[in-house]
């Protein structure tokens, strides 16, 4: 994004004047920047496209607003929210003016964190997981992806597998997971890992970012995705017990909002083994597509900046 681009939405939506700009933190595959401005809000964060990977529409927008309203999880306010002209008559690039939260990224530094500030991270991460999913009016009645419809969200059927409904992919596992208690489909993040937090030097979380890939699944497959991004994706760098205290410290701040039954750790086990295979699955199919592949391109380009 130039400088003139971001010049001209925070004069038109703001009425202000941008100073400066410069990158955040590695963390987000949108075109994003961080804006310091001439007025209140002395800063600001702008970002330009960041389509879902599901469903091809930017949502995240319309997602902050409602988990705004809804939870008291700490989410950036949208300031506005709009559109620009794409030359290339592929349709309008929309962008998005945020709140710009304090904290740091813990991503990069995740497995060297002192461990009692990884544990903290851990716990609070899951309990604000549990608090979303625990939401009533963030309950659905299927299985979804998450479209616009105008200045609103709609229901959709997804492009992939992560926020299908599963059907007779459960029967494959060798440990099927059809006895949860709670299968109600719920509001989730889609990318719930700490790369897409900020925290405070004690661990403890300022900001729950990157919404654009929002999606309404099975409370527990998401708990499952979510704990082995804080948990099993590090065991190259953190030993078995340290992995173990991770896991019961995510486990037990979700269960503050949201009861754990006896039988949890082995469905959470099973919806792994399938969260496996559907990534290996849409990474293939996001990889058949010329934006797929810019997607995918700008991931590893994070990760190598990182």
């Amino acid at each position: 994004m130039h400088f003139e681009t971001a010049a001209r939405i925070v004069e038109t939506a703001l009425g202000t004047e941008l100073r400066s700009v410069r990158r955040p933190d590695p963390g987000s595959v949108a075109d994003t920047l961080v804006l310091e401005l001439a007025d209140n809000p002395e800063t600001a964060v702008c970002k330009r496209g960041g389509a879902s990977v599901w469903t091809g529409d930017v949502i995240e927008p319309l997602v902050v607003d409602l988990v705004g309203a809804a939870t008291d999880l700490p989410v950036p306010e949208v300031l506005a929210s709009g559109s620009l002209a794409n030359p290339s008559n592929a349709g309008p690039e929309r962008w998005a003016l945020y709140e710009h939260l304090s904290g740091r990224n813990p991503g990069p530094e995740y497995p060297g964190l002192e461990p009692a500030v990884r544990e903290r991270l851990a716990r609070e991460a899951g309990e604000l997981l549990g608090r979303l999913h625990a939401t009533d009016s963030l309950a659905f009645d299927r299985v979804a992806g998450l479209a616009r419809e105008g200045s609103s969200l709609r229901l959709c059927e997804p492009e992939g597998w992560h926020a299908v409904d599963f059907g007779p992919a459960l029967e494959a596992l060798p440990i099927p997971p059809a006895d949860d208690p709670d299968p109600r489909p719920v509001l989730t993040h889609g990318d719930y890992q700490p790369s897409n937090l900020l925290i405070d030097t004690s661990g403890s979380i300022t900001g729950v970012l990157d919404w654009g890939n929002a999606h309404v699944t099975r409370a527990e497959y998401a708990l499952a995705r979510a704990e082995a991004r804080f948990v099993d994706a590090h065991v190259r760098e953190l030993d078995p017990r340290e992995r173990a205290r991770l896991r019961t410290a995510f486990r037990s701040g979700y269960a503050r909002a949201v009861r754990l039954e006896p039988e949890t750790t082995r469905r959470l086990r099973a919806y792994k083994l399938l969260w496996i295979a559907q990534s290996a699955a849409n990474y293939g199919r996001i990889a058949g597509s010329a934006r797929g592949r810019r997607q995918l391109w700008r991931q590893c380009r994070r990760l190598l900046e990182g």
